[in-house]
């Protein structure tokens, strides 16, 4: 049964409390083994031109992955794109999310999900020394990009990124599975010139635990239809816990930018993108990660 309260009702619970770093948990998902579950834990930021937030999680969960959306639809705003979703630091315990206006003045605030995991058997600090998180860098560019790779012995569970902009912004374009062992992350500067530096996270964990067995990953993947704003969804491989995932706008002219890049309690993953201030329709495309335990 899904116990998860719906974007809509947390939206307005937000609004009535007011700003918060979190932390709720909102649903847990197990694998088809048994041995391996994840959940998401949620909250809210301060309404800001540049909104940032942080949901830490407890107990014996292990941060792996996470994402949000800023609410400009909700107040028929210009809109404030995503510029940053990444873990906060290498003791796993949060997830870290920001976002900004661009040109236009459009304070917001983003509803942000933490993916954490735990192993049945393993206390915290053992299923810890198990995942290894990996960063690679771009160069100062317009439209920085970039990979980071999972050592051999790795199974990736979740990617993140960070667009670190000075100026007039740099917005996350994309941040995705480039297959079962990277996570790809890219930017764009918009309308007026701001190169950026773009850093790429991915989170993994051992392939083979002695007790607990060899855990692997599976990927789906969906495409939006073609618009101006587009959204679409996947849910993780049947049989897998969802574990991280990922968004990535096309674009033909000016540019589109992801302003929704999350999980969501249903166990899946939604992906939004947008143009901004000048035409320009595309397609975004929504990756979803699965963990299990092969025993």
């Amino acid at each position: 049964m899904n116990h998860g309260i719906s974007i809509k009702w947390l939206v307005i619970l937000c609004m009535v409390l007011g700003a918060s770093a979190g932390r709720a948990q909102d649903q847990i998902f197990t694998d088809d083994s048994g041995r391996v579950e994840t959940a998401i834990f949620y909250g809210f930021s301060a309404r800001a031109a540049h909104p940032t937030l942080t949901i830490p999680v407890g107990g014996d969960w292990v941060v792996i992955g996470g994402g949000g959306f800023t609410d400009w639809q909700y107040h028929g705003g210009y809109g404030s794109l995503l510029t940053a979703s990444y873990p906060t630091d290498y003791s796993l315990q949060s997830w870290t999310l920001k976002a900004k206006d661009h040109a236009y003045s459009d304070p917001c605030v983003i509803y942000g999900y933490a993916i954490a995991i735990r192993v049945k058997g393993l206390t915290r600090q053992q299923l810890l020394s198990y995942i290894q998180l990996t960063q690679a860098t771009s160069a100062w560019t317009a439209h920085p990009n970039v990979t980071a790779y999972v050592n051999a012995g790795y199974t990736l569970l979740g990617c993140g990124f960070y667009d670190a902009f000075s100026g007039w912004g740099n917005m996350a374009v994309g941040s995705y599975p480039a297959n079962n062992a990277a996570c790809y992350a890219e930017g764009k500067d918009h309308i007026y010139s701001s190169p950026a530096i773009m850093y790429s996270y991915a989170i993994s964990i051992r392939s083979y635990i002695p007790g607990v067995g060899n855990l692997v990953n599976a990927i789906r993947t969906n495409w939006s239809g073609y618009s101006n704003w587009p959204e679409v969804s996947v849910s993780a491989p049947y049989g897998y816990a969802l574990a991280g995932g990922g968004a990535y706008a096309t674009y033909y002219g000016y540019g589109q930018m992801l302003w929704k890049n999350m999980p969501t309690p249903r166990g899946e993953w939604t992906a939004g993108s947008k143009d901004h201030h000048r035409s320009d329709p595309g397609y975004v495309r929504s990756y979803a990660i699965g963990i299990k335990v092969i025993p």
